[in-house]
């Protein structure tokens, strides 16, 4: 069993879980539905030194780590079956609004491709022993890997890959690999922080898969409602590509009604674990209730366009 630091002990914790040491840190468990297989299914959150000047040094080195490892992809005879998602995106896109990205999330095509193929673990193993050669400070014999709880629609696989840096503790880069996952919505090249350029979801499909995993999931996460808000506020969502993610995951808000209708979101939101956001983003304890009206008052178009239902708010 393991213990942290308030005393509480855990027996069946991810293997991929992976938390930073020195005496002078301390880094919160968070709830991981992804890891729901787990009887203690978290993720570590970012380590806080008792210097803060030692906890943004630590973040920027992450930040180095991470876009180093997409630059390795962008160069890889990968990077043409990795569409990428998440908030190295919403960095791109949308700067310091965006969160702190903590971890690159791929979307594996073609669709054919599944998690058990044998491309799949030869994938993952030269991601992590390219990385090792093209930059200093990562460990390809220390990566880990392991499975991505699959209730939630589509499988996938999760690799963690140490780094160091001089003077700082050392970090992992997290990636995770989603598998028969339709798309929609044709991805596009993006420059990303850091230089490289990868396929990405559209703006439009990832407020679209926000929204729907916003209101079918079990638990449903307050990152992905503030991701939400940013991407509806400034990009439009059509109806009939809202309509067609849903189709493609092949759920709906009520069994036999082929739709998603504005009441169905809205009812939702009220059970959105925001309390698991907030701790790793203190500033936003209060405002479940102002995200939760923005991202209505955003999406009112999308359910007023043609093929959705006339919204009144």
């Amino acid at each position: 069993m393991t213990p942290d630091e308030n005393g509480t002990r855990y027996v069946d914790l991810p293997s991929t879980l992976r938390t930073v040491p020195g005496e002078d840190v301390t880094q919160k468990l968070v709830f991981d539905p992804s890891m729901k297989q787990h009887q203690d299914a978290y993720r570590a959150a970012d380590p806080a030194f008792a210097d803060p000047a030692r906890t943004e040094a630590w973040r920027a080195a992450r930040r180095r780590a991470l876009e180093a490892v997409l630059r390795v992809i962008g160069g890889s005879e990968w990077a043409d079956a990795l569409v990428l998602r998440g908030s190295m995106l919403m960095t791109a896109w949308f700067g310091e609004a965006a969160r702190e990205p903590g971890d690159l999330d791929f979307v594996v095509v073609p669709r054919s491709w599944g998690l058990g193929d044998p491309r799949t673990a030869r994938m993952l193993d030269g991601i992590a022993k390219a990385a090792e050669e093209a930059a200093q400070g990562f460990d390809a014999a220390g990566a880990v890997a392991e499975d991505i709880w699959t209730y939630e629609r589509v499988p996938g696989r999760r690799l963690v890959l140490p780094w160091t840096a001089p003077g700082l503790p050392g970090g992992h880069v997290q990636l995770d690999f989603v598998f028969g996952e339709r798309l929609p919505e044709e991805p596009e090249p993006v420059e990303l922080p850091g230089g490289a350029v990868l396929l990405g979801a559209t703006p439009a499909l990832s407020l679209a898969w926000k929204v729907l995993w916003l209101t079918l999931d079990t638990y449903s996460q307050g990152k992905d409602l503030y991701d939400a808000v940013l991407l509806a506020e400034r990009h439009p969502l059509p109806y009939a590509l809202l309509h067609a993610v849903f189709e493609a995951g092949g759920e709906w808000p009520e069994y036999q009604r082929h739709e998603v209708r504005f009441e169905d979101v809205a009812e939702a939101l009220r059970y959105v674990e925001w309390r698991h956001f907030v701790a790793e983003f203190p500033r936003f304890a209060d405002a479940e209730g102002e995200f939760v009206r923005r991202l209505l008052r955003a999406l009112a178009a999308t359910f007023g366009s043609e093929g959705g239902d006339a919204v009144c708010l």
